[in-house]
């Protein structure tokens, strides 16, 4: 069932940071992105604190269907 989810664009010259940054620390720019925003959001002041259901590092170290790692 496909998930319809809101992906917000984000500008060309935070792109352009998140793969370089990517680049130098070695990880795809998606889990960067995600790993930095997580880690943002965890440290706003709010009763309403995000929460994932597994850690990053096992998300993305879990094969898709088509045999690749998720990035």
């Amino acid at each position: 069932m496909p998930r319809n989810l809101y992906s917000p664009r984000l500008s060309d010259d935070v792109v352009r940071l998140l793969y370089r940054e990517g680049q130098r620390r070695r990880m795809p720019m998606t889990r960067l992105a995600d790993e930095l925003i997580m880690a943002a959001l965890a440290m706003a002041p709010s009763s309403n604190k995000p929460t994932i259901s597994e850690p990053i590092a096992e998300r993305s170290a879990r094969p898709t269907a088509s045999g690749k790692q998720a990035a």
